[in-house]
């Protein structure tokens, strides 16, 4: 089990943090003695609020924009790319680049705590690689409710349209999520990842030849200084 441990029980993605998670999917991997894979913030913590934006603040540069897109991509292929099952235990906060992980993972628990959304249009920031992956989890009408509403997804909704694929009491998401990828874990190695290798395929696929329009859209974003604006809103709290 990986369990995100920022010092904020929001669990906030930072490099320190993202680079964790990337290490921790390698040894998963290549460890044959682990059958399976579990992401999740713990009891009575969100499971990622988004990006930290201590350090998303310092992306000023379009350097630092396609630096970015580039490490958030290869951190969401890394995790689709884990041959093994994924399961994200997922309670309170599951925001932006938190929402997407948790969509690279093959099985997601959530609870009746659960407040995942994409809020980025609503706070003036693009969001092309969310509605891709949206689009491509949940399909065109679900990720237009997600994306365009930028309200926190009911969770009734979310069960129903499979955002979340079972649900458990906030107190047993660990326990739920680890029993789930145990079970997960059960079936034959070699069957599991070759399909598991041919439904992402395409996912992956897909999230490498949008980097150049992401680039493009989030540059022009940045450009007219409504994320500066939205960081500069949010620090002075």
């Amino acid at each position: 089990m990986a369990q995100f441990d920022r010092e904020k029980p929001v669990n906030p993605l930072n490099r320190e943090l993202e680079e964790a998670i990337v290490e921790t999917c390698h040894l998963v991997q290549d460890d044959p003695a682990v059958n399976a894979m579990v992401l999740t913030g713990g009891v009575h913590r969100s499971f990622c609020v988004g990006d930290d934006l201590n350090e998303a603040s310092e992306v000023k540069t379009l350097s630092d924009v396609e630096h970015f897109i580039d490490r958030i991509i290869a951190l969401y292929v890394t995790i689709l790319s884990v041959p093994k099952p994924t399961v994200a235990g997922i309670d309170g906060y599951a925001i932006g680049a938190g929402l997407e992980m948790a969509l690279c993972c093959d099985w997601r628990v959530g609870t009746s705590t659960t407040k995942a959304l994409g809020w980025e249009l609503k706070h003036g920031l693009a969001c092309p690689i969310g509605a891709y992956m949206l689009e491509k989890s949940l399909g065109r009408a679900a990720m237009s409710d997600i994306i365009f509403g930028c309200d926190v997804i009911p969770v009734g909704w979310a069960t129903e349209h499979k955002l979340f694929n079972e649900m458990a009491e906030p107190k047993d998401i660990v326990e739920s999520a680890i029993s789930r990828a145990a079970t997960l874990g059960t079936y034959a190695e070699i069957t599991y990842r070759r399909t598991k290798e041919f439904v992402n395929r395409s996912f992956i696929a897909g999230l490498r030849e949008l980097v150049p329009s992401a680039k493009d859209i989030l540059i022009e974003g940045f450009l007219s200084d409504s994320a500066q604006a939205h960081f500069a809103r949010v620090l002075r709290r």
